[in-house]
């Protein structure tokens, strides 16, 4: 179980039946901050606010946690819908109504009416029927609209390099779609590409402190390079067999991941780091064992070189 900070007094009771639920299914999974990262759209730090109260996940990101620990989304939706409306201050639908609003009157029951009884007919207040058919013409324009742009994401400027033929891959925690595959993925961002969701680590070294992953996508045939706990500047590049590399570095925190290369099997690359202070060492070919990733890079109270296990 993770230590977590105490969640803010005033956040309301629906935003923190939210984060807390977001907590359990991620100290459950027993992905660290980065892993989750990794297998979803939003960065460490943005998951870092979005579960201590700070910030209010945004609904992709809530239905992504969903889908990488296989939780209930149905669930999942309700509680963010009731968060957003108490994020926004915008009142929940049957939640509360004014005292002067019809809804606010008792109703008789049925069973308390005279067989001879019957209800008056009810009459819709004055200027009510339009703002019905407005909410109604909104929630069809929204409705469209979601479609296009659903149709927009799959059918978008990264199409090209989709393979048509191939049939979706599919993960431990669901369905997992790519948007490229071996060579079509070189020079591009595993998690934009998707190419995270069934990420593995075919080879790690620890060189000067700094873990150097080899991290593999079966899905895409592509490799790339991830270091953790290191310092800003310090390079995470990957190197295929054919010699075509590619490299990002640190720029804020302790880790950063390199764009793809193409790679049919892990065992035709290697990653490697390059330290701010010149020293540089890769890790062996990959091989087929899946490895441990490196364990979550610790406070930066703590003393270099000390490990913290993961909950």
């Amino acid at each position: 179980m993770a230590d977590w900070k105490s969640l803010p007094d005033t956040l309301d009771p629906d935003v923190r039946n939210l984060v807390e639920q977001l907590r359990r299914y991620k100290d459950r999974s027993g992905l660290s901050l980065a892993a989750l990262a990794e297998r979803t759209l939003h960065s460490k730090s943005s998951w870092e606010r979005y579960l201590n109260g700070k910030a209010l996940p945004p609904r992709q990101a809530v239905e992504s946690l969903g889908r990488a620990v296989d939780a209930d989304s149905a669930r999942l939706a309700a509680l963010w819908e009731l968060a957003e409306r108490a994020w926004s201050g915008r009142e929940a639908p049957g939640r509360r109504a004014p005292a002067d609003s019809p809804a606010s009157t008792v109703a008789t029951p049925p069973e308390a009416m005279s067989p001879e009884a019957t209800p008056p007919e009810a009459t819709p207040p004055v200027g009510r029927a339009p703002a019905r058919r407005t909410l109604l013409t909104a929630a069809s324009i929204l409705a469209v609209l979601a479609l296009g742009a659903a149709a927009v994401w799959w059918w978008g400027p990264d199409d090209e390099a989709r393979p048509r033929s191939a049939s979706p891959s599919h993960s431990a925690a669901g369905e997992l779609y790519t948007h490229c595959f071996q060579e079509s993925c070189a020079g591009k961002d595993p998690k934009e590409m998707g190419c995270a969701g069934d990420a593995w680590t075919s080879a790690l070294t620890r060189f000067h402190g700094v873990y150097v992953e080899l991290r593999y996508s079966d899905s895409c045939k592509a490799a790339w390079s991830r270091i953790s706990w290191g310092h800003p500047g310090d390079i995470a590049k990957v190197v295929a067999a054919e010699h075509a590399s590619y490299q990002d570095k640190v720029h804020y925190d302790t880790d950063i991941y390199s764009p793809m290369v193409a790679s049919a099997t892990p065992s035709e690359a290697r990653a490697c780091t390059v330290l701010t202070s010149g020293a540089h060492d890769c890790t062996k070919p990959g091989g087929s064992a899946h490895l441990t990733e490196a364990p979550e890079p610790p406070a930066s109270d703590t003393p270099p070189g000390t490990v913290r296990t993961h909950a």
